[in-house]
């Protein structure tokens, strides 16, 4: 059951229910991102894991992007998925830098301040929808949620678990998405909001529960439980050789023409996954024609 979407259907079909174990998708997307200071790594890690629940959601070419501003608007974290399941997420330079720094004392509330926000692009290329709003509670799950709740006019309820170890590795990872359906009662959302808080057990152990087992596990906790379908999350970026090239005209022509006189390699890494791509004397030339 890991990085496995669980999809049901619990009150007699009036609220969705989603969830993943995605402990291994946010340890390595993790240990892609070079962000050393654990409350950066907790908020990119929380980020990640409640978008990748979200692609759960998404049907065909649909895909949902998520970036978040901090009071200062040079700090962001991003995050997206698709229908598919690819996910991927990093943390901006500007916040890198202050998350490797050792003298830097971080408080999210700080960061996220009175001015954070929140905007999120969804739906397919032909047919997206933009939103943007607030971050009353400066937690991330908990503004992600009120995101839904304005964007939607749904009543929405977003956890995420995330624990990690003394080596900084990700111990446990787990998200849970759970929206009325259109007529449902309204204090059915508290309802799963109480179930969930006082079950944290199961969902942190999720990895250990076989698919043959999942409908007897939930119906101990919810009621009329349909498991609709299963769905995968994996880490994706899809950067490309290709797509770095735009990034030397950023480079003045002295430099470049200094680099071919010399036959130096020029060198830029993705951010986002860390891979790595060279240009040599005979690419960059081409940039001059």
């Amino acid at each position: 059951m890991e990085n496995t979407i669980v999809k049901t259907l619990i009150y007699d079909k009036q609220v969705r229910l989603f969830f993943v174990d995605n402990t291994k998708l946010i340890n390595e997307i993790l240990r892609i991102n070079k962000g050393t200071n654990k409350v950066l790594k907790h908020a990119l890690g929380k980020t990640i894991s409640v978008v990748s629940l979200i692609s759960g959601t998404l049907k065909g070419d649909q895909r949902i992007s998520l970036q978040m501003a901090m009071s200062n608007p040079k700090y962001k974290v991003f995050a997206d998925a698709d229908a598919k399941g690819n996910v991927r997420g990093c943390l901006n330079g500007e916040l890198l830098k202050i998350s490797n720094d050792p003298n830097n004392k971080i408080s999210l509330d700080r960061l996220i301040g009175n001015k954070g926000t929140i905007r999120v692009i969804k739906g397919s290329a032909m047919n997206q929808f933009t939103g943007i709003t607030d971050m009353p509670y400066r937690n991330i799950v908990d503004d992600i949620s009120h995101y839904f709740i304005q964007s939607e006019q749904t009543q929405t309820y977003i956890g995420a678990n995330l624990g990690f170890g003394n080596d900084n590795c990700v111990l446990f990872s787990n998200a849970i998405f759970a929206q009325l359906l259109p007529g449902a009662k309204p204090d059915l959302i508290d309802r799963v909001k109480h179930t969930v808080n006082t079950n944290q057990e199961f969902f942190t152990n999720l990895n250990k529960v076989s698919k043959n087992n999942i409908d007897k596990k939930l119906s101990k906790l919810f009621k009329d439980v349909q498991v609709m379908g299963y769905s995968p999350v994996q880490f994706f970026c899809g950067c490309s050789k290709e797509m770095f090239f735009g990034m030397l005209h950023s480079l003045s022509q002295n430099e470049l023409k200094q680099a071919i006189n010399n036959k130096e390699t020029i060198e830029t890494a993705c951010q986002i996954c860390g891979r790595t791509y060279r240009f040599n004397h005979n690419e960059i030339q081409g940039l001059l024609k």
